[in-house]
């Protein structure tokens, strides 16, 4: 082996050694167990109860909206559920403004890192009217599980009604008035 070939090995190997040696760069994991409105929540607070489980959890973030798409709140900041394992009671999300009797209100949280990813981030959401707090819509689990806002609730609660195109809605027509003509014609032999 020739001196710059030892020299291109000794340097390789002191590289994998270092970087097998290394820390690597701890990553926030968060894992959501269950929502719930929380007892202040109404016209004029949309706070939450979020049960979780975290481990190095860096940012959380809250926001509110109506059915309008207005932005009742919303906020980004570091966590005190850096390391955390329970229920947090009062996770606030203090709306801008009250709202109305009976607006419809989605309030969307998520716990972990920023940006937020399925495998460092719960999410939790609560869409509820906030005169009666009849919830209509709870969800909780990995970052991209939960609608995020009151629209996008409305619309998961939404029954989809299938439709068909033009062309498929004649062509189901001819169909029809075919089976109902062979129908008749067998009837009258």
């Amino acid at each position: 082996m020739g001196r710059n070939a030892l020299s291109t090995w000794f340097i390789a190997v002191a590289v994998c050694a270092l970087t097998a040696l290394a820390p690597a760069a701890a990553q926030a994991t968060a894992t959501a167990r269950g929502v719930v409105l929380n007892s202040a929540a109404g016209c004029g607070d949309g706070s939450l109860n979020i049960t979780l489980t975290t481990s190095g959890a860096t940012r959380e973030y809250w926001h509110a909206t109506n059915l309008a798409g207005a932005t009742l709140a919303e906020k980004e900041a570091p966590t005190t559920l850096t390391d955390f394992n329970g229920t947090f009671v009062n996770f606030q999300i203090g709306l801008v403004a009250l709202q109305p009797a009976n607006t419809l209100i989605g309030s969307y949280a998520y716990v972990g890192d920023t940006p937020p990813t399925a495998a460092t981030t719960a999410e939790f959401f609560v869409y509820y009217n906030c005169t009666t707090r009849q919830v209509l819509l709870t969800c909780f689990g990995a970052y991209g599980t939960c609608p995020q806002t009151a629209r996008q609730a409305e619309l998961a609660l939404s029954p989809s009604i299938p439709t068909l195109s033009e062309w498929a809605l004649v062509l189901t027509m001819l169909l029809v008035a075919g089976a109902g003509g062979l129908a008749l014609r067998s009837r009258r032999t």
